[in-house]
């Protein structure tokens, strides 16, 4: 399996570490015994394999050992879930590959990671974070945040509670979970509003600020952003702008392409399958704006219109 480690093997949430490990990622190739043993004895923080050492959405390559976060914090929430429940969960005993206690672990708290091995690594990043969605779908004891295909998950150097397993999630059980998340966006989007009340100019820059940071990876997702965005009443310019982040690969060109197809009119896609995107990856709040997004952008405008 190939997936990228951390030579510091960090292991604290302090920010400035947290910063410090945005690169410097190493990609390996080795079997899961072995990354089992870097993750539970040598303690290496693990992410997802990467384009390059920057562990950033558009430097994803590929993903094969997914994992669920189980804090069983109160505070948040959530399902709660020991790990002598997790044992008798039908669906890890099919198909998880182990689990191991974190850091933090205490018998009173306890917090572990359940990990998953697929059988083929996901190369697709929006499909890889359709199965990390179902999977907390299937334990909704895991962290809901933890979304991300290159999000890290940090080691538990000489780690004592844990369990190694072989088994692996099938093709065609990846297949199935994806489409659990196909029809339940469907279904949001079918159900959703047709029509938005109309926007600011402050929000309309919110929304190409958060696409620009929001790398999809799938042609179908980036050519309904685009269309989405002219139903919209947003600009060539803007969907040229956001497709930088969007995707590795696609020119202003190819962005002018699809912006000139006329089958949106015909598919319905609207500026409502912008917002649910935007919401489902950066959270319900995520268009609201900020006292700071108002002095920024008020700067900006300055800025434009008087030079530096």
């Amino acid at each position: 399996m190939k997936l990228a480690i951390h030579p510091t093997q960090g292991k604290s949430k302090d920010a400035n570490v947290i910063q410090a490990m945005a690169k410097n990622w190493a990609n390996i190739d080795v079997a899961w015994s072995e990354a089992w043993e870097l993750i539970t004895v040598d303690g290496y923080a693990t992410t997802a394999e990467l384009v390059s050492d920057h562990r950033i959405s558009h430097q994803f390559a590929s993903r094969q050992l997914l994992m669920v976060d189980v804090d069983n914090d109160l505070d948040k929430g959530s399902p709660l879930m020991s790990i002598s429940e997790l044992l008798e969960h039908p669906f890890y005993n099919a198909y998880g590959a182990g689990f191991y206690a974190t850091h933090s672990f205490r018998p009173e708290q306890q917090r572990y990671r359940i990990c998953f091995v697929l059988d083929q690594a996901e190369t697709n990043y929006d499909r890889c974070r359709k199965i990390i969605r179902a999977l907390l779908k299937i334990f909704p004891a895991g962290d809901q945040s933890c979304k991300d295909p290159v999000r890290l998950f940090y080691g538990n150097p000489g780690c004592e509670i844990k369990e190694y397993r072989l088994n692996t999630i099938p093709r065609d059980i990846v297949d199935a979970l994806v489409q659990v998340i196909d029809e339940e966006d469907q279904a949001q989007m079918q159900s959703a509003p047709r029509t938005l009340a109309p926007m600011t100019s402050e929000q309309q820059r919110k929304i190409l600020e958060l696409l620009k940071q929001t790398f999809v990876g799938e042609y179908h997702v980036w050519r309904n952003i685009g269309w989405g965005l002219k139903a919209g009443g947003f600009s060539l310019e803007d969907f040229q702008y956001v497709t930088a982040g969007l995707m590795r690969e696609k020119t202003p060109d190819k962005a002018a392409e699809v912006w000139n197809d006329g089958r949106q009119v015909a598919g319905g896609v609207t500026m409502g399958t912008v917002i649910h995107l935007l919401r489902e990856r950066h959270g319900q709040d995520c268009l609201k704006i900020s006292t700071q997004d108002h002095v920024k952008y008020l700067a900006d405008d300055l800025l434009e219109k008087y030079g530096k």
